[in-house]
């Protein structure tokens, strides 16, 4: 061991004796060679990827298709950019992205029509009037004009990327409603942290919600054992949301962190969740660089819910609920806000005329 750090001292003096006297060290140039690059993506997706057998894709065979593509003709960098995102978009994962200076691949494939669960023109005309903000929670209490002792309280969060704002003073404030409506249509996911956080308010004591399984070598199939995930609840049980109804709003578009959060919330008190399957992504995503310089994300750890169920393809609502496309009619109502207020009146008054709208 010694001699090793001897050995590198020598090797850094050596090396600034190099700069001193020739000013710099040239870097190792980029491998360019296209064949090159694509073997290297080929075979870190083959050794890392986690989904192929979920998929039923033939990497294989993949491989076959894009090199007799790839040689049929000279590719620009961008032309061979292009090609090698379609390969990647042959396993239809939203975590998968090769990364340039000058593009991003991406498959979007799983949102479908993003408006046929979140029309945001129609969402405002159903809850109309200022809403307050913290982090990237927007939130303010409704009534009912059938009911004027009734409320609940909206909470809409668009990106798990936001910050999760003052929970504490937020719930406080809606302390007095008799129920919570959470919207996360729209939401593609972001920080797991956040998801987590947000899931502490929701639970009562720390309960088993999932398990992660990881690759131990390069084979499809060389997975590790399922190890455990558990919520633990926010120390200050006063300032949880744990003993009146939540309703969590879900779409297509709900992706990663948020469907990570759709499948946990289901297991807390009280929850009902209403809308679309959400977009899945349960895969946790890694990277590493090509000899190009160019980096490839892809999905690394599988992710399954508490009955040991891979959640990779989505969500199913406990109330299915559409919209109408934004394209196929720009003034349809939110159908699956509106449902959802509908749902909220009738656990209070079972049986009686449901409120087309809340009132602020």
């Amino acid at each position: 061991m010694r001699s090793f750090f001897i050995h590198a001292l020598v090797l850094v003096f050596a090396l600034f004796g190099t700069l001193f006297f020739s000013g710099c060290v040239p870097k190792e140039p980029a491998v360019t060679d296209q064949v090159a690059n694509f073997e290297a993506l080929w075979k870190i997706m083959d050794e890392r990827y986690c989904y192929f057998g979920e998929k039923e894709v033939d990497w294989d065979a993949v491989h076959k298709t894009y090199l007799a593509k790839l040689k049929e003709r000279k590719h620009s960098d961008i032309e061979f950019f292009d090609l090698m995102g379609q390969m990647l978009n042959e396993l239809k994962d939203g975590h998968v992205n090769l990364i340039s200076s000058f593009d991003i691949s991406q498959y979007n494939g799983w949102r479908g029509d993003p408006t046929v669960g979140l029309n945001i023109y129609a969402r405002e005309q159903e809850l109309p009037g200022v809403r307050r903000y913290s982090g990237g929670m927007s939130y303010q209490k409704y009534g009912f004009e059938a009911d004027p002792d009734l409320s609940f309280g909206y909470v809409r969060y668009g990106s798990f990327s936001s910050s999760l704002g003052d929970l504490s003073t937020m719930f406080g404030y809606m302390s007095d409603v008799d129920g919570l409506i959470l919207d996360l249509r729209g939401n593609g996911g972001g920080a797991l942290s956040n998801s987590t956080g947000l899931l502490s308010r929701f639970f009562k004591e720390k309960t088993l919600v999932g398990y992660l399984s990881h690759k131990t070598g390069t084979g499809h199939n060389d997975f590790s054992d399922l190890s455990p995930l558990y919520v633990t609840p926010y120390e200050n049980q006063d300032k949880r949301w744990t003993d009146k109804p939540v309703i969590v709003l879900q779409d297509r578009s709900c992706y990663s962190a948020t469907n990570d959060f759709l499948t946990k919330i289901d297991l807390a008190p009280n929850v009902t969740r209403i809308g679309l399957r959400s977009g899945g992504g349960g895969g946790i995503p890694a990277s590493q660089e090509l000899p190009n310089g160019w980096i490839v994300r892809y999905s690394s750890v599988r992710n399954y819910n508490v009955e040991k169920k891979s959640v990779e393809s989505g969500i199913e609502p406990d109330i299915e609920i559409s919209g109408v496309s934004y394209y196929e009619d720009p003034k349809a109502p939110d159908l699956i806000l509106r449902g959802a207020i509908a749902h909220f009146f009738k656990m209070f008054h079972p049986g009686n005329n449901l409120p087309d709208k809340a009132s602020k």
